[in-house]
């Protein structure tokens, strides 16, 4: 009993150091950069070119941040951070490492919580921006502020779980285009926009249905999340049965979410 704590503390530690890893390496990829960029310059050239003052332009910035680039970018930093070794032949010189396939999964899924916490700070600056001086119109509340470190968390899992298993050239841009289609498609139908994986805050868009709850919506967004994490760990054998389980019920406590979003 004794040594199977040790191990069990040993391995626990050792996909600690990774998630550590995995955080970094998401936060200091390229194309996580490059977007950041990109889209900073976009948000305060368009703001500029509007005539808006200081405070409206930090609320320009950080709004497009946050519903542009944050789930995006980490959606496709994580999938090419998860599916490195893959790309790089590299897989057959991990196999001999002391840790498992299912538990570097595990921490590249832990580092996600790396840019959760970028954008986490995303939505604060938003908040303060909306909220200090109590002057701004249609300042955005908690639950509709979630959304934004929610893009993050939803679209890292979703990107390991593409890179565990999609591995076929294009898939993770295929997956970004559903994901796409499904807001289109879903924009148009009253309450069903609600569905979707992404902002239904109708400070962005005035054709939101009312009477919705944004609590609910952030639940839902946290069930899918879970849902893409469980899905990349159920590449491996291992501990499938509980992972199935918990699969299960993070499954009907995101269609609960999703039904009691609903307007």
């Amino acid at each position: 009993m004794t040594v199977d704590v040790a191990i069990s503390q040993t391995a626990g530690a050792a996909v600690g150091t990774l998630a550590r890893r995995e955080a970094s390496r998401i936060l200091r990829h390229p194309v996580y950069l490059v977007l950041l960029v990109y889209f900073m310059v976009i948000a305060g050239l368009e703001g500029s070119a509007s005539g808006f003052q200081e405070r409206d332009l930090v609320r320009e910035v950080a709004s497009t941040l946050g519903l542009l680039w944050i789930g995006p970018a980490t959606f496709f930093a994580a999938n090419l951070v998860a599916s490195s070794a893959r790309r790089a032949h590299a897989e057959s010189q991990l196999a001999a490492a002391p840790t498992t396939g299912q538990a570097r999964t595990l921490a590249t899924c832990l580092g996600v919580l790396g840019p959760t916490a970028v954008a986490a700070g995303i939505a604060g600056a938003l908040w303060l921006a909306e909220h200090v001086g109590g002057t701004m119109s249609a300042a955005q509340g908690a639950a509709e502020l979630a959304a934004i470190p929610l893009f993050a968390l939803g679209g890292g899992l979703l990107g390991v779980a593409v890179a565990q298993w999609l591995h076929w050239r294009g898939a993770p841009l295929t997956v970004m285009f559903a994901l796409i289609a499904w807001v289109v498609v879903v924009s148009g139908r009253g309450g069903l926009r609600w569905t979707a994986p992404w902002s239904v805050a109708p400070q962005y868009f005035g054709d939101i249905p009312p009477g919705g709850s944004h609590s609910w919506h952030a639940g839902y967004l946290v069930g899918l999340g879970l849902l893409a994490a469980v899905a990349a760990v159920l590449r491996y054998p291992s501990h499938r049965r509980p992972l199935l389980a918990l699969g299960a019920a993070i499954g009907i406590a995101t269609l609960a979410a999703g039904w009691a979003q609903l307007p």
